[in-house]
């Protein structure tokens, strides 16, 4: 035998243990008997009600849409969150398994997030299959709204680390020109602009294009702001719509200067209906200018894993040899293995060995028993943001 063989060999069997190992671990339902799992029916039944909502999300996203936003209306400031314009495209732009994360969420930002796409749904789907939280009602999977106890604290919270995104400098404020927000800034006055794209039509004096803008509020944002026209010493102060008044400034302006220019980052307030306020100490006109914007950042494996299982159960016969196969996994994760159960572990000699084919996760049950016993497949999917 060639060394190049043996290495293959070696290969292959290691190969072999490591599917052996995962095909035959059990379900996570509970333990008992021999060690090996008795199905919990009530987490069969909430994975059934998982799969049941996705398929009504799918059918009428829409509706779906319209529930979850009439449960969070009543615990928002409508002067402050903006969910049937700013939020409503981003949640039609969500998959059904992210907007069924969202309406399990306990709050309203965590809910934001994981429609935005910054934290993954399965680590609400999961808590609520494993029983860790009863939102379910009615029928259909429901958001404890009456927990939410939402508030000016939840605006701005940061979570998770932001990533920044530059885009080319957008003139998105300017009070030299015309508009509703326009005009020169009184010295005492404060005033709010929003860094979205929908500031280019919000009568803000800038650009009515701006390539890379995002039609949503972020958490944070990079700018540089210029002021002109002013004859006396004054400063800029900037801060999150909605938030309190910093006591530091952003920028400071002296008449000597022509015109002065800062730029730095800015607190936001995520998906809300404005990004910024701004005050004058001295009167003078305002300029901003978009460089970019941070959020969270996507394009990864969360490690949340939500066990759903096939179904209907079905009766295996004594000594039958039957394949159970476990549900797609839902747009939005990917399947990363399974597990086969049975209520009859411990009472007869029963072998199950199971692995991943075509995208499904297939379980194989075999027993010598002349007892016939329920069996089922689940697979395990995870979160891919």
């Amino acid at each position: 035998m060639s060394k190049r063989t043996s290495v293959w060999l070696v290969v292959l069997t290691v190969v072999l243990l490591v599917l052996g190992v995962r095909g035959t671990s059990a379900g996570q339902f509970g333990q008992a008997g021999a060690g090996k799992p008795v199905m919990d029916q009530a987490a069969i039944q909430r994975s059934w009600a998982v799969q049941a909502e996705l398929a009504r999300i799918e059918a009428n996203k829409e509706a779906f849409v319209g529930e979850l936003f009439v449960r969070w209306a009543p615990y928002l400031d409508p002067m402050v969150y903006d969910l049937w314009g700013s939020l409503k495209p981003v949640a039609m732009a969500a998959t059904p398994w992210r907007l069924l994360g969202a309406s399990l969420t306990s709050d309203f930002e965590s809910g934001l997030l994981v429609l935005q796409g910054a934290v993954g749904p399965g680590w609400y789907v999961s808590a609520y299959v494993e029983g860790r939280e009863p939102v379910i009602g009615s029928g259909a999977v429901q958001a404890q709204v009456g927990a939410f106890g939402l508030g000016a604290a939840a605006i701005g919270a940061q979570l998770g680390s932001l990533v920044f995104t530059p885009i080319a400098p957008c003139r998105i404020v300017d009070t030299r020109g015309s508009g509703s927000r326009t005009g020169i800034m009184t010295a005492g006055s404060m005033r709010t602009f929003d860094l979205s794209a929908y500031g280019l039509f919000a009568g803000q004096g800038g650009e009515t294009s701006c390539i890379g803008l995002p039609a949503y509020q972020h958490k944070a944002w990079a700018v540089n702001i210029t002021v002109f026209g002013y004859s006396e010493n004054g400063h800029l102060t900037v801060w999150g719509y909605g938030h309190a008044k910093p006591a530091t400034s952003f920028m400071n302006f002296f008449p000597a200067a022509y015109a002065v220019a800062n730029a730095g980052t800015v607190t936001g307030c995520y998906g809300c209906t404005n990004s910024i306020h701004v005050s004058v100490a001295a009167t003078t006109h305002v300029i901003i200018d978009v460089m970019g914007y941070y959020e969270e950042a996507t394009g990864f494996a969360t490690g949340a894993v939500t066990q759903l299982s096939g179904g209907p159960l079905t009766i295996v016969w004594p000594n039958e040899y039957s394949t159970k196969f476990g549900p797609e996994c839902p747009a939005g994760t990917v399947l990363i293995g399974g597990s086969g159960s049975s209520d009859s572990w411990g009472k007869l000699v029963i072998s199950a060995v199971g692995f991943l084919n075509k995208g499904y996760w297939m379980s194989f049950f075999n027993t010598s028993s002349t007892t016939s016993y329920n069996a089922g497949a689940s697979s395990h999917c995870m979160d891919v943001l």
